[in-house]
């Protein structure tokens, strides 16, 4: 086949998307597209060109099973059955040594994914967006929740369902981006999601024109340009070039809303904003 054109087959986007697919979307413009092999945690999908592109290094193992939370005690404490012994101590050298990877990957993407981690938040926080996610019992943690969704048996939190989570609940050091999960007030809300049809219209994105493009039955098909290479999409500078200060902007606001210095009155707040 000589044909070096691109043809693209029409996809749908997803109804809802989980939260770090929603801030993936607002740092990225990576589109939370519904297929079959769609992963419970986006970041641990991620290839090595995205990270380089969002300025972080390569996601290691260990992201969608929260291994940030690990405990050595933890995986010694866990039922391995009839496993010997010198698997077992294999097994929990493997975990923790993810789990320090995570760690140490961690402050990095954190830091990298601050102004559009922030927007997003204020968006939760002000109730422009409606999150849903799964209450979990007292005394259980994320890791619990995660590991327990790993499970190829039935697990023992199958049946929570999702409620509202109040928009008042929201503060941006309780977040937990990679595991999709809130806590504040000693409560946790996992397996977080959002609608991506408000998502877009909050935040939509950046368009692009393509030249040469056309349907051909069901498929796009985008022809290649005079000089013989297909336009690559521009690598867009992550964030807004504001004629002042956005990012220190919103991050203080997030710090008066989280630390609860926010005015109630609208004028009061706009006065410490433009002092």
């Amino acid at each position: 086949m000589t044909d070096q054109h691109l043809w693209f087959e029409p996809v749908e986007l997803l109804s809802r998307c989980s939260l770090n697919e929603g801030l993936l979307w607002v740092w990225a413009d990576r589109v939370p597209v519904s297929n079959i092999y769609r992963e419970k945690n986006v970041f641990e999908c991620l290839e090595d060109w995205e990270c380089e592109r969002l300025n972080i290094p390569p996601a290691p193992p260990g992201i969608r099973r929260a291994a940030h939370y690990r405990t050595e005690e933890r995986l010694r404490r866990r039922n391995y059955g009839k496993m010997p012994k010198d698997a077992r101590e294999h097994y929990v050298q493997e975990g923790m040594e993810e789990a320090e990877a995570v760690r140490k990957w961690l402050p990095l993407v954190t830091a990298a994914m601050e102004l559009p981690a922030t927007e997003l938040f204020l968006n939760l926080r002000r109730g422009q967006i409606e999150a849903l996610g799964k209450l979990l019992p007292d005394g259980v943690e994320i890791i619990d929740f995660l590991e327990d969704q790993d499970s190829y048996s039935r697990g023992d939190f199958n049946n929570l369902v999702d409620s509202v989570i109040p928009h008042d609940f929201w503060t941006m050091p309780g977040i937990d981006w990679l595991s999709n999960a809130v806590t504040a007030r000693g409560h946790c809300y996992c397996d977080v999601s959002m609608s991506v049809e408000i998502l877009m219209s909050l935040f939509p994105g950046e368009r692009t024109p393509v030249d040469g493009a056309e349907f051909v039955g069901d498929f796009l098909l985008v022809k290649k340009s005079a000089a013989g290479d297909i336009r690559q999409p521009p690598r867009r500078a992550l964030g807004r070039h504001p004629a002042f200060a956005c990012e220190a902007f919103h991050v203080e606001v997030a710090y008066l809303i989280t630390s609860g210095r926010m005015p109630q009155e609208k004028e009061a707040a706009i006065t410490i904003m433009v002092s």
